[in-house]
């Protein structure tokens, strides 16, 4: 960003001031081949070194001193001793230790709450035990920990797995019935109590919703559902009987095609029955697992569940840690606030890697400048990191971890970029819809049209997903059908490669879109966005469905980045707002009919009621930007903790 640029940039006073930490990564200038490898053994060295003093036993005692005293400084210092280890390469060991250990308290404590809910719940405790998830309690926790949904499904089936385990070394005697472990055989059951079951479902949700005086349209739905399984309830039994004395490959998969089974067989092909019969599953299998299940949870250990760190074997490397201490491994200028006083000055730094016996070898660093700038802008250095590079290369890594408040790390270029290139206007309420990548990627309640560098990055993106990909993974098939081993090898290269290029162009569309966004917020100088529910999953969904959600670039950081820059550019708060997006893609936002949505009609279709042709994504807008939103939670952006290759950190 330039001086002048930076000039013009309006910092809001409500802006947080909270400290944020950045990683980026630097370059060594002019390195020859010899020095390099050189330079690369002597960290190898390094990595190995850290990596012998992490063993089960320093971990054990990690653990204890963290319960005690969770300070890092308190625990590294104190692990030392414990240990005998304090030279400068057992502190940059003991600082990842004691990222590895709060990862997995924090874990814990995760996994305890989920266990206290089910308690309390033990309809979805079922259906954890059975299909190891569970949509109700994926939802709760992903509105209470305000994360996304597929980390808690990540978090409840790694659970479930872990839980298996532990059941099987603690209760080594007692849990020798496989009936409740992960897609093992369930409890026998005969086609009578399943006939029940279907009825007591039916019982059981028409009293749960007979206080409620008006139902909902979902609530409704539901009942509908359980009505129609009621009214073939023989049928339905029967099905559903086989499914649960057979064992599945994975119960949550093979539950979906037994609820499409059973639909065909009542002769309602077009109904979605999957969480009705889920339902019925759970309230079949009550009374057999409600005996033992509880108990095994109440006396489960959540930090016996939760693996040790460093137990697993991991792909990568610890970088080393370079303290700011008087100890070295890895020598540099001075100490975090002289190294910084002199990079913003020059421009880069002195690396000195020595090894005992041989001279030292020397190497400068440079700032790139990106860095540098925020350097000047008053972030400073916190922490420098070296890790080893593999051959051919063999050229190391070193990164750099800055420190600062949130205005430090704002750049406004490609901010004055795309508003140079809108026009201008007058709308409050700005609403926005963001689709599967192409031309209508990004539809505001006003024509604006996608950007070039957009549109020509979403063009590349489908270009490899539908004819490069398509391509090399039929010649693999080909390969593998004639037993070509090498063949095999040189295409499973060129389509790593290609995912490779794919992911990075991905990530460059998540980069530009909050500048894209918050570029038609200011220059329409817009007080509320309006969003829809960030609430799709694409787990069980296939063919263009399932294509469309997988390239939707929709993600929280990108609106809560578009308001921060947009609220900076602007001077005030601009709200964000989510409204419930039932609908809003199929009734006619004129007259109120329904679009014929028929395969094909993604783009453009035509209202049942007046006939005119909409552009879906332009009605489906106008919709959100006129429903009533509700405002979201206020979250921090940028994040506390970012890292340098998350879109959300180029600010």
């Amino acid at each position: 960003m330039s001086t002048q640029a930076q000039s013009t940039t309006k910092i809001h006073s409500s802006l947080p001031h909270t400290k944020v930490m950045r990683s980026y990564q630097l370059a060594f200038e002019h390195l020859s081949k010899n020095k390099r490898v050189e330079i690369n053994q002597r960290i190898k060295r390094l990595e190995k070194e850290q990596k012998m003093l992490l063993t089960p036993s320093t971990v054990a005692k990690a653990l204890e001193l963290y319960r005690s005293n969770p300070k890092e400084k308190f625990f590294t210092r104190k692990l030392g001793k414990e240990v005998g280890k304090n030279p400068n390469i057992a502190e940059s060991a003991f600082h990842w230790l004691h990222i590895a250990i709060k990862g997995k308290v924090d874990k814990e404590k995760k996994i305890q709450g989920i266990f206290n809910f089910w308690q309390k719940n033990p309809q979805q405790l079922l259906e954890w035990i059975i299909f190891g998830r569970s949509p109700y309690t994926e939802y709760s926790f992903q509105k209470y920990w305000k994360v996304g949904r597929r980390f808690v499904i990540n978090l409840l089936t790694s659970t479930r797995l872990q839980t298996d385990s532990y059941w099987n070394r603690k209760y080594a005697k007692k849990y020798q019935n496989p009936k409740i472990k992960f897609n093992h055989i369930l409890p026998t059951i005969t086609h009578e109590e399943v006939v029940l079951a279907v009825e007591d479902a039916y019982k059981h949700k028409i009293h749960e919703f007979s206080s409620i005086t008006n139902l909902s349209t979902n609530q409704q739905s539901f009942i509908n559902k359980l009505q129609l399984l009621v009214q073939d309830k023989q049928q339905v039994a029967s099905f559903v009987t086989s499914w649960i004395n057979i064992p599945q490959k994975s119960r949550w998969k093979s539950l979906k095609k037994l609820a499409q089974q059973i639909t065909e067989s009542i002769g309602k092909k077009n109904r979605k029955l999957f969480s009705a019969v889920r339902l019925i599953v759970v309230f079949a299998l009550f009374d057999h697992l409600m005996e033992s299940v509880p108990q095994l949870i109440l006396s489960t250990l959540p930090e016996k569940v939760v693996s040790q760190p460093f137990k697993r074997k991991k792909k990568g490397k610890l970088p080393i840690k370079l303290l700011m201490k008087n100890e070295y491994v890895i020598t540099r200028e001075g100490n975090a606030k002289v190294l910084t006083a002199k990079v913003r000055k020059q421009g880069w730094t002195e690396l000195g890697f020595p090894q005992r016996g041989k001279k030292k070898v020397k190497a400068h660093m440079l700032f790139p400048p990106k860095v540098l700038e925020y350097l000047r802008n008053g972030a400073i250095i916190k922490i420098l990191q070296v890790s080893s590079g593999e051959a051919p290369s063999y050229k190391p890594r070193v990164d750099v971890v800055l420190e600062g408040e949130h205005e430090c790390f704002l750049s406004t270029t490609l901010l004055h970029h795309y508003i140079s290139t809108i026009p201008s206007g007058n709308i409050p309420t700005l609403g926005v819809d963001i689709n599967r990548l192409g031309q209508f990627m990004v539809t505001f309640n006003t024509p604006i049209d996608l950007p070039p560098d957009l549109l020509k990055l979403s063009e590349r993106y489908n270009l490899l997903t539908d004819k490069v990909l398509k391509e090399l993974n039929r010649g693999l098939a080909k390969k593998r059908k004639n037993r070509d081993s090498r063949g095999c090898c040189k295409l499973l290269g060129e389509l790593n490669k290609v995912y490779t290029r794919r992911s990075r162009i991905m990530r460059e569309i998540l980069r530009l879109l909050p500048f894209f966004i918050a570029s038609v917020m200011v220059k329409h100088h817009s007080r509320v966005l309006k969003i829809e529910e960030l609430n799709v999953d694409p787990t069980g969904t296939k063919g263009a469905l399932a294509k469309a959600i997988y390239t939707m670039p929709d993600n929280s950081f990108i609106y809560d980045k578009a308001v921060w820059l947009a609220s900076s550019e602007l001077g005030y708060d601009v709200l964000l707002e989510q409204v419930n997006a039932f609908r809003t893609s199929l009734l006619h936002n004129v007259c109120g009919g329904v679009l014929d949505r028929k395969v094909g009609n993604y783009d453009y279709a035509y209202c049942k009621n007046c006939g005119l042709k909409v552009n879906t994504h332009f009605n489906a807008v106008l919709n959100i930007s006129s429903k009533p939103g509700s405002p979201l939670s206020s979250r921090s952006f940028p994040p506390l903790n970012a890292r340098e290759g998350n879109p959300s950190n180029d600010g």
